[in-house]
């Protein structure tokens, strides 16, 4: 015969607010277990000569919420498989933000031909909070743990209940996160103490002011009313202004444009992102990123519309390959032993290729093209097909920049067309294997050619003279000063 063990909650104040049903289970308990003896109706059940064990101590003994949890779930596990009824009394309801009882289910799962577990449904502490606030859950309410609050998502326009909020410490950390990043100062909430029991009291202040209370205790929460507009940060809202331009009284450009028409924008953007970062200008990087996020929008609504995808799979494609691409991070995989040669062979398998040509032939046009001849050239290297050394690789550029002038000299246009693509796909055969950013290089050359040819442009300039009235050896004579300047 299975032992038993029930799962009860002690609802959210004293006595009167916990179900008959829990009462009676309690009442003829021989094996009761309370998660905290803090809580309104512990005290009531010990008055009435009730016996129980408290994990209160195991809050002093471990280092982290998580640790007392899971000693709870570890010691109630093997109570419960000794005894042949065991009661696990936890305050509210025992599914409502009870992380014991999650864990305790989990291992009670490995130990179903031993113990049937039932769990018992008691009134929770949102239900007091409901009341106490007049509010409706029917029109939207998030539940969120002041402790791990950082990991949840917030949607503004929906009231939302912190629970956890036991001392100031907690609730001056709350609001730094709040204001940070999701609510003005001054925004209006309610500090809930002890809802639905004797005592109760609730306190409306500004955001900036929860941490202030001298009533914040463990029977503590915190509510924030919905906000009337969307939260100006919500993805949600960017898509539903997107949507709103394309509909038929939105904006005619907007509904004018298709994948085609946006690819240039996509260019331009992803182009002005790179020149902020550039100028290390940390306001604009915020801007251009959103004007960047706006195309990835913008296309994957055009997507959605001709029912071919939409954002949501977007993210779905990504989160799915960084996981995949990462096997020494998310899998069984050492980190020691990831290289890239097997993140190639993860994209080959990716997209079905067998041989790393099918990878190069798939190189997008699109793509810049220095940017495809040095993923080429990698994507060779990994097979063993390179140089050693860039100084090997040197000897390249002198045999194709000969053959070049070759060309030249036989005014062969076909010939110079080819030879110089060869001797341009040399260059960046050097660079990549020097670690030289081909573009950073020709940017900061490009750089300095323009500001030595101010100087000869100066220079002329105070001559009362045009630079084409000028020999080339005397404007050299001003380049080689400008040269010499350290321009």
């Amino acid at each position: 015969m299975k032992n038993t063990i029930y799962i009860v909650g002690l609802g959210p104040g004293g006595l009167g607010q916990m179900t008959l049903e829990t009462y009676k289970i309690i009442k003829n308990s021989k094996n009761l277990y309370l998660r905290t003896v803090k809580h309104p109706a512990a005290e009531e059940l010990a008055g009435e000569g009730v016996k129980f064990e408290t994990f209160d101590s195991f809050y002093e003994k471990c280092d982290s919420f998580e640790e007392v949890y899971k000693a709870i779930a570890v010691e109630l596990s093997n109570v419960c498989v000794n005894n042949h009824q065991t009661v696990y009394a936890v305050p509210g309801h025992p599914c409502f933000a009870e992380k014991s009882v999650e864990i305790l289910l989990e291992m009670l799962d490995n130990e179903q031909d031993k113990v049937e577990v039932k769990v018992v449904s008691a009134l929770s502490f949102l239900d007091s909070m409901a009341a106490s606030l007049r509010i409706d859950p029917i029109y939207g309410l998030y539940v969120v743990d002041a402790l791990s609050i950082n990991a949840k998502a917030f949607e503004t326009h929906s009231g939302i209940i912190v629970t956890q909020v036991y001392n100031n410490f907690v609730a001056s950390e709350l609001k730094l996160f709040l204001m940070d990043s999701h609510y003005p100062q001054d925004k209006e909430v309610f500090l809930v103490h002890k809802a639905g029991i004797i005592g109760e009291k609730i306190e409306k202040v500004k955001l900036y002011e929860i941490d202030r209370s001298e009533d914040i205790d463990y029977l503590t929460s915190l509510y924030i009313p919905p906000e009337k507009a969307k939260n100006p940060r919500s993805m949600e809202l960017l898509l539903e202004t997107m949507e709103r331009l394309r509909s038929e009284d939105g904006c005619p450009w907007d509904r004018e444009q298709t994948f085609a028409s946006l690819r240039k924008y996509i260019i331009e953007e992803a182009y002005e992102v790179v020149d902020a970062i550039e100028r290390d200008d940390i306001d604009d990087i915020c801007e251009e990123l959103g004007d960047l996020l706006l195309q990835v929008v913008f296309v994957s609504q055009i997507a959605k519309e001709e029912h071919l995808f939409d954002l949501g799979e977007v993210v779905e494609s990504i989160n799915a390959k960084l996981v995949n691409r990462h096997p020494h991070v998310f899998g069984n995989e050492s980190r020691e032993e990831f290289s890239m040669e097997v993140w190639e062979k993860i994209k080959r398998e990716e997209k079905g290729y067998e041989k790393v040509s099918e990878q190069m032939d798939n190189l997008p046009n699109s793509f810049p093209v220095y940017l495809r001849a040095e993923k080429a050239q990698k994507k060779a290297s990994l097979t063993g097909f390179d140089w050693e050394d860039p100084t090997d690789a040197l000897a390249k550029v002198r045999e194709e920049a000969e053959e070049l002038e070759k060309a030249l000299l036989e005014d062969d246009k076909k010939k110079i067309d080819e030879e110089s693509g060869d001797l341009l796909f040399a260059v960046i055969n050097v660079l990549r294997l020097a670690k030289v950013d081909f573009r950073e290089s020709l940017q900061g050359a490009t750089d300095k050619f323009i500001r030595r040819y101010k100087h000869v442009e100066a220079q002329v300039s105070k001559k009362g003279m045009l630079m084409k009235e000028l020999s080339l050896d005397e404007l050299d004579f001003y380049w080689k000063d400008a040269k010499e300047k350290g321009l």
